[in-house]
């Protein structure tokens, strides 16, 4: 399927499935706010110290805000394992329901995530980390500091490349564990490598390129709107994942053997 066929086909599902179901299109919107919720609520807690002047005790709140950030990655899994109902094919757009399944798969959803991005984060580690000790014992001597802002930008650029080659795998391992509901099947690399090639490396890529910038692109558009930018992004928010998640769904629906893509919806 053609790029432009993808792109057809996933904004028709999107719209059919969400406008003509305006309930769902609500459902989703609370789900993406759940996350920001304890993360708000541990800011809350540092207005009774600014109204009074004193110091706030900032040892207790990055313990609270730690326990926020934890709380909010769990409540993010409804949404999640929601992209997952669409990643496995289903058409028309499915109901939001079965929350502990949605819960379930949300959390296999962000754990093959992390796993995936471990390599990235261990560049970051050593080449941050260091910087940022070096930087500490070399002192306020700005020349000795240079170098360490390369060795950053450099381990930042590395961290980058090495992140959209690790992306390429992840997007077919994620979907592979939608359709199966095996963790396993999310690095069974022999397999994803084969499902690209028979996409073509270049198509595939291509592909994730263009709706990546599509996505950037109205999200910024929608953004920069004064004053209500922000609502604007969060109404749109779950038509966005919607298409998102579709879009890649045929994407690997083309590369499969013997496999007939889900059928296309009208725009």
């Amino acid at each position: 399927m053609d790029i432009g066929k993808l792109l057809e086909n996933s904004f028709g599902y999107a719209k059919e499935g969400l406008l003509g179901n305006i309930g769902t299109w609500i459902i989703l919107i609370i789900l993406a706010i759940l996350p920001g919720i304890p993360i708000m609520l541990s800011f809350l807690t540092l207005i009774p110290s600014l109204m009074t002047g004193t110091m706030p005790d900032f040892g207790a709140f990055i313990g609270i805000f730690i326990v926020a950030v934890i709380a909010a990655i769990f409540l993010s899994a409804f949404y999640q394992g929601y992209q997952m109902k669409i990643l496995r094919g289903e058409v028309p757009l499915p109901a939001v329901s079965g929350y502990g399944k949605l819960f379930s798969d949300g959390i296999k959803y962000l754990i093959i995530t992390f796993i995936y991005a471990i390599p990235v984060l261990i560049i970051l580690a050593v080449t941050i980390g260091g910087a940022i000790m070096t930087a500490v014992s070399a002192g306020p001597n700005f020349e000795d500091i240079l170098p360490i802002i390369g060795a950053v930008i450099l381990g930042v650029i590395i961290a980058l490349i090495v992140g959209f080659i690790i992306g390429l795998f992840a997007v077919i391992g994620l979907i592979r564990f939608a359709r199966s509901g095996r963790m396993g099947d999310a690095f069974s690399f022999g397999a994803i490598k084969d499902t690209i090639g028979r996409i073509g490396w270049g198509h595939y890529i291509l592909s994730l390129i263009v709706v990546g910038v599509i996505v950037v692109i109205v999200s910024i558009v929608f953004g920069v709107i004064p004053y209500i930018g922000w609502l604007l992004n969060l109404i749109i928010a779950p038509f966005i994942a919607v298409f998102y998640s579709r879009y890649l769904s045929l994407l690997y629906d083309s590369g499969q053997e013997g496999v007939v893509a889900a059928p296309e919806t009208g725009a």
